[in-house]
């Protein structure tokens, strides 16, 4: 072990000296809701929810610099804060013992205000181990069926001084759903959900390995690049400072089954690839915009495209002008927005375009625009009841958006889960909700949605009805296309963390169901209940020669 510290260690020196880097907060951790409620309660402005997911040392720098005087006169806020200064102290600690006196400073200040302990400085890096894990017991009235479920992740990461980080999550679990692609063994199922080394410097990020990539404010799920999505194999770099970043990334999709017969002689299936680059400006942290651009290619025996990998060019005219014969590719723009011009308000939004005619010269030219518009707002405290937030959103998506008509790699999935918007297509979904912090350790959600979706799906075929028409004719289609399911959900979550090591969720709602599955006169209600716990441990402990 002595010879083999002898070898990395000055790797690792030298690494830090160059650059500096990030671990990353999973979608799901239980410290996003804690984050979420701050921001829009304007205690940390700086962070960007069009860019996500956050890194530890991002929410620890925040958390640093949170207005001290503000919050002396809110003991729920403070003692909200507390909670994640727990969470995130060895970043801080990190930051702490950085160069620059300010950092420790922050930290010694706002140590002592929540009386917290500083460990001892010194310049050796990190180790981190541990895992946290949850538990499920559920319930559905339908069929009274019961079932349980279990999720634990393991982790190790080494960090050098906020400079460099290898970072590894292991996830196994017991239930999977249909889509999932994989190894089961002994009724069990595993992968790794996060293994990259990152380096970051003051104007410069990179990343390579396996991660989360999140991109839009919305909070039910994004368009472009959401958290549905199983974490992606990519290489990523993010440029710029606080005002202006620009980033581009590289992810190599899972293969798909190739259908055509004549195609089968070439290759199996089918490599497939997603490629972006992303402009997101920040004014003032009241005005936060981001504008991509993404590209899904691939093909028996395709290779990555050095025109699509090229973070400088315009992916849609490399791929109009790519020569006879060379399979096309899928490109989608989007646009998002998050604004808080108000106090205590938030308003946000994305649009996306994925297919737009112009041209009406013949029958291919009737298909329908394939865009998606979210939007959404945050009033916290509303009519001045204190610790509480009120949150409504509204998405859209139309017919055949994410989808093709032909070469099936592009359709925009990974491991048969949509990249984008968690639902699909075809659809208009309405969600609202309460939020009420009862204590710092407590709080209460009631809620409701209210979902209209139309047939198909973007794994499912790409219709052409429009094809049977003439431009002289026409053509026009319902929105939602299809048998339109109907769902109507209302519900009540409450959260309870009486430990920095765990916390208990309940949900509990009621489904009133039309038209199930897109089957005319198929209505049902139901009751669905969840119980869950969370336990989480982890030890930092410090490289020794």
């Amino acid at each position: 072990m002595r010879y083999l510290r002898t070898l990395l260690l000055p790797a690792i020196l030298l690494s830090s000296c160059i650059l500096s880097a990030q671990e990353t907060l999973p979608p799901y951790h239980w410290a996003n809701d804690y984050i979420d409620y701050l921001k829009v309660q304007g205690y940390l402005p700086g962070l960007s929810f069009i860019n996500r997911p956050f890194d530890r040392p991002e929410i620890a720098r925040q958390l640093l610099t949170i207005d001290w005087g503000r919050l002396a006169h809110s003991p729920t806020d403070r003692t909200i804060v507390k909670s994640l200064y727990r969470e995130f102290f060895p970043e801080m600690r990190q930051l702490g013992r950085s160069e620059k006196a300010r950092w420790r400073s922050l930290l010694k200040k706002a140590a002592e205000f929540l009386q917290l302990e500083i460990y001892n400085r010194s310049p050796a890096p990190d180790i981190k181990t541990g895992g946290f894990g949850e538990t499920g017991l559920n319930y559905r009235g339908d069929s009274g069926k019961q079932f349980g479920d279990v999720a634990f992740h393991t982790q190790f990461g080494m960090f050098w001084k906020n400079q460099l980080t290898f970072y590894n999550n292991f996830k196994v679990f017991n239930r999977a759903d249909s889509n999932y692609i994989g190894k089961e063994f002994r009724g069990l199922f595993g992968f790794v959900e996060q293994g990259y080394v990152s380096v970051h410097k003051k104007w410069i990020q990179a990343k390579f390995g396996r991660d989360f990539l999140q991109l839009g404010p919305g909070r039910s799920g994004q368009l472009l690049i959401s958290d549905n999505s199983r974490p992606f194999d990519m290489y990523h770099v993010r440029v710029g400072g606080q005002v202006l970043q620009f980033s581009f990334w590289g992810i190599m999709l899972n293969k798909r089954t190739l259908k055509d017969d004549r195609l089968r002689t070439l290759a199996v299936a089918a490599n497939r690839y997603l490629n972006g680059h992303r402009f997101s400006l920040n004014l003032k942290n009241r005005v936060f915009i981001g504008l991509s651009e993404v590209i899904v290619y691939g093909g028996p025996e395709r290779t990555w495209e050095l025109g699509f990998m090229n973070p400088f060019g315009i992916y849609y005219l490399h791929n109009v002008n790519l020569e006879p014969g060379a399979s096309n590719g899928n490109v989608l723009y989007n646009l998002e927005w998050d604004l808080y011009l108000l106090p205590r308000l938030e308003i946000y939004g994305e649009f996306l375009l994925d297919d737009f005619q112009i041209d009406k010269k013949v029958p291919g030219d009737l298909e329908p625009n394939e865009l998606g518009f979210l939007g959404g707002l945050r009033w916290a405290n509303p009519l001045n009841l204190s610790h509480s937030v009120l949150d409504a959103e509204y998405v859209q998506i139309r017919n055949r958006t994410y989808n093709v008509s032909s070469s099936d790699w592009e359709k925009y999935l990974h491991r048969n889960e949509v990249i984008g918007y968690f639902a699909g297509n075809n659809l208009e979904r309405l969600e609202g909700g309460f939020t009420y912090w009862l204590r710092p350790d407590f709080r209460v959600r009631v809620f409701s949605t209210f979902t209209r979706q139309g047939e198909g799906s973007v794994a499912g075929e790409f219709n052409q009805d429009y094809l049977n028409f003439t431009v002289a004719e026409g053509y026009s289609e319902p929105f939602p296309f299809g048998i339109v399911e109907r769902r109507f959900r209302l519900g009540l979550s409450a959260f309870f963390k009486p430990h920095p090591l765990g916390h208990i969720g309940l949900e509990i709602y009621w489904d009133d169901v039309a038209n199930y599955r897109h089957t005319a006169g198929r209505d049902f209600s139901e009751v669905t209940a969840r119980v869950s716990l969370w336990l989480q441990w982890s030890s930092f402990r410090q490289w020794r020669n």
